[in-house]
C-alpha cells in the first residue's frame, strides 16, 4: 500500500514567563518611585533658610543644590527605566495577541492532521490515495509555516526581554544617572506641561498632540504631573491608568506618612480615605486579566480624591474603551461617593460579563462617578452638612453640572477611540439618570442610552432628549421611578417619567419587584441583576433583537400604582396613611453609602 507522509503535530507555543500584566506592574512600581523622587527633588530645590546668613547660608544652599542635582540624576535614570518598562509592556501585549492567534491556528492544524490520519487508517483501497497525498502536502505546508512563525515569536519574545534588561542596566549606576540627566535630548517637561494645560478642554486636539510625543516625553509628563495626565479627557486610557495609579501611590505614601507624623489636615484625611477606598476596590480585581490583551482588566480612568466636597471623583473601566467594539459608561446617583466604589464596581463587572457573553465583540464597561452626587445622611442630627447635601436630590443643579462633566468625559472617549468607532452606551441610574439626561439633551455623542430607576428626565419625550435610542428600565414597585411626572401625576421635581408611554422610550422588562414596604428600596437597587441585567447587556452589546419589553406606563397592559398607592398597598394601609408610613420608612432606611443608589 502507498505510504502517505502526514506531518507530525505542531508543538505548542512556549508559555510567556514575562506577561503584559507583569510588565504593567513593573512599570507601575518604577513610576511610583519616579514620582516620589521628583517630589523630593522639587522639595530640595525649593527649601531655604532665610534666617541664616553668611557662610552658614552659603553652606546650606550649596548642600541643598548638591542634593537636588543628585536627585535629578536618579530622576533621569528612573524616567528611562519607566520608558523601557512601558515599551516592554507594549511589546508583550503584541506578543500575547500573536500567541493567542498561533495557539488557535495550532489547534486547527493538529485537528486536521488527526482527521486525515484517521481517514487514511480507515481506507480499504487505493482509490483515495491522490486525495490523501494532496491533503497531506497542504497540511505539511501549513504546519511548516506555523512552526516557522512560532520560532519567530520565540525570538521576538527573547529580544523584548533582552532589550529591557539592557535598558535597565544602562542606568543602574550614579554615573549613568548623571549622564542621563545631562542628555541634551532629555524632554523639556516645563514646555510640555504648558502645552498640556493649554489643550485641556479640547480632547480631539489633545489626543492628536499626545500622539506626536515620543514615549520618553509622555513618560516624563506622567511622572512629573500624574494628576494632569490621568484626568485629561482625550488621552489614551492605558496612559491615564498609568498616571492615575502613580498618583494613587503617591497619595497613599505621602498622606500615610503625614498621618503617622500627626500632621494630617481634615482635607488630607478625606483624600487619604478616598485613596484607600480606591486601592482596596482595585485590589479586589487585581488578579483579573483582560483576555484580549493579557493586561490587568481594570483601568483607572479618573482619580480625583479631593474633589466634589470631599466625596472624590473616580472612574474605573473593565476592559479598554479605546479598543473595544462596545463601550458602556455607568453613572450612579444619590449617596454615591468614592466610599461606595467597591459595590458599584461589582455591578459594573456583572454588566461587563453579561455583555461579553452576548458574543458580539469586545466590550469595555466603565463606572463613572466624577460629579457631586447628593450624599450624606438626612436624619443624622450630627451631620447637618450631610443633610444639606442630601437635600440636593430634590434639585436639578447637581444633575445639570454632572451632565456637563459627563459630556466632557464622553467627548474624551470619542477622541481617544482607536480603529472603528465604538458602539457607545450611556447608563444612568437614579439621580445619575437625570445627570445623563441633561448630558443627552446637550448632545451627548452616544448610540444608546439606558435610563434605570429614574426620578425624572429634563424633557417630556425621548425625541426631545436625544437622537440616540433611549431604553428605560423602571420597576413598578420602585418608588424612586414613580417620582417623575406622567399620565397619573408624579412629584416632578426632577422632570418627566421616562417609563410613561408618552415619553416614547423603549421600556424593557425588569420585573416589578417585591410589594412590601421594607423591600421597596431593594427594588431600586436591583437593576443590575436578573432580566433587567440581561436586557441591558443586549443593548450594550448591540443585540437589541433579544431585548424583552414591557408596556409603558399608561399604555394598554401598563397599569401601575402611583407613589402614594404603592406606599399604601405595601404597608396595607389607606392611601394617606401609606404615604406617611412609607415616607417615614424611607427616611429611616437611608444611610451613607446608599441604599437608594448602588
Amino acid at each position: 500500500m502507498t505510504i502517505i507522509h502526514v506531518p507530525a503535530h505542531v508543538p505548542a507555543c512556549p508559555i510567556m514567563v514575562s506577561t503584559p500584566v507583569g510588565a504593567q506592574r513593573l512599570g507601575t512600581d518604577l513610576r511610583a518611585v519616579a514620582v516620589a523622587v521628583k517630589n523630593v527633588q522639587g522639595w530640595a530645590s525649593s527649601i531655604s533658610a532665610p534666617e541664616w546668613e553668611g557662610d552658614t547660608a552659603d553652606a546650606h544652599d550649596h548642600a541643598a543644590t548638591r542634593f537636588a542635582v543628585r536627585l535629578d540624576g536618579a530622576e533621569a535614570a528612573l524616567d528611562r527605566a519607566v520608558t523601557a518598562a512601558d515599551l516592554f509592556e507594549e511589546r508583550l501585549a503584541a506578543l500575547f495577541e500573536r500567541r493567542t492567534t498561533l495557539t488557535a491556528e495550532r489547534a486547527e492544524v493538529n485537528a486536521d492532521i488527526d482527521t486525515l490520519s484517521t481517514e487514511i487508517a480507515a481506507a480499504t483501497d487505493e482509490s483515495r490515495v491522490p486525495e490523501f497525498e494532496r491533503r497531506a502536502a497542504r497540511l505539511t505546508t501549513r504546519a511548516d509555516g506555523l512552526v516557522a512563525r512560532i520560532d519567530t515569536w520565540v525570538r521576538d519574545r527573547d529580544a523584548a526581554e533582552a532589550d529591557l534588561v539592557a535598558a535597565l542596566r544602562g542606568v543602574d549606576t550614579v554615573a549613568e544617572g548623571v549622564q542621563a540627566a545631562a542628555d541634551p535630548g532629555r524632554p523639556d517637561v516645563a514646555a510640555l506641561t504648558t502645552r498640556l494645560r493649554g489643550l485641556r478642554g479640547d480632547p480631539t486636539g489633545l489626543a492628536a498632540w499626545w500622539a506626536t510625543l515620543s514615549r520618553a516625553e509622555q513618560e516624563a509628563l506622567t511622572t512629573e504631573h500624574p494628576e494632569l495626565v490621568g484626568n485629561a479627557d482625550g488621552l489614551p486610557i492605558t496612559d491615564r491608568d498609568e498616571a492615575n495609579r502613580a498618583a494613587l501611590g503617591r497619595d497613599l505614601d505621602y498622606l500615610t506618612q503625614r498621618r503617622d507624623d500627626g500632621q494630617l489636615s481634615a482635607a488630607e484625611k478625606r483624600v487619604l480615605e478616598n485613596a484607600t477606598y480606591v486601592r482596596d476596590a482595585l485590589g479586589e480585581y487585581a488578579d483579573q486579566i483582560d483576555p484580549e490583551t493579557g493586561a490587568a482588566l481594570a483601568n483607572v480612568v479618573v482619580y480625583q480624591p479631593g474633589l466634589h466636597s470631599g466625596d472624590g471623583g473616580i472612574a474605573i473601566s473593565f476592559g479598554n474603551p479605546d479598543t473595544a467594539d462596545h463601550v458602556s459608561v455607568n453613572v450612579p446617583g444619590l449617596t454615591s461617593e468614592t466610599s461606595s466604589t467597591s459595590g458599584n464596581l461589582a455591578k459594573t463587572l456583572a454588566l461587563h460579563q453579561a455583555a461579553l457573553d452576548e458574543g458580539k465583540g469586545t466590550v469595555a464597561s466603565v463606572y463613572w462617578l466624577d460629579y457631586d452626587a447628593p450624599s450624606g445622611n438626612p436624619i443624622n442630627p450630627f451631620d447637618p452638612l450631610g443633610q444639606l447635601d442630601f437635600g440636593g436630590v430634590a434639585l436639578t443643579d447637581k444633575a445639570e453640572a454632572g451632565g456637563e462633566r459627563f459630556g466632557d468625559f464622553i467627548d474624551g472617549l470619542r477622541a481617544s477611540d482607536e480603529g472603528d468607532r465604538a458602539h457607545l452606551t450611556a447608563i444612568g441610574h437614579s439621580y445619575g439618570s437625570t445627570a445623563v439626561g441633561y448630558a443627552l439633551h446637550d448632545g451627548l455623542p452616544v448610540d444608546d442610552a439606558i435610563i434605570i430607576g429614574s426620578p425624572g428626565q429634563p424633557t417630556g419625550t425621548a425625541a426631545e432628549l436625544t437622537g440616540a435610542d433611549v431604553w428605560v428600565g423602571s420597576m413598578d414597585h420602585d418608588p424612586v421611578s414613580l417620582l417623575g411626572t406622567g399620565d397619573r401625576g408624579g412629584i416632578g421635581a426632577l422632570g418627566h417619567d421616562p417609563a410613561d408611554v408618552d415619553f416614547g422610550g423603549h421600556r424593557f422588562e425588569t420585573g416589578d419587584g417585591a410589594l412590601r414596604v421594607e423591600k421597596l428600596l431593594d427594588n431600586h437597587s436591583s437593576y443590575f441583576s436578573g432580566t433587567s441585567l440581561d436586557n441591558m447587556a443586549h443593548v450594550v452589546a448591540g443585540n437589541e433583537g433579544e431585548v424583552s419589553y414591557q408596556p409603558g406606563r399608561g399604555a394598554p397592559g401598563g397599569d401601575y400604582l402611583t407613589l402614594s398607592e404603592l406606599l399604601a398597598v405595601s404597608t396595607t394601609a389607606t392611601v394617606g396613611d401609606g404615604l406617611l408610613a412609607g415616607g417615614t420608612w424611607l427616611l429611616e432606611h437611608l444611610r451613607p453609602g446608599g441604599i437608594m443608589v448602588p
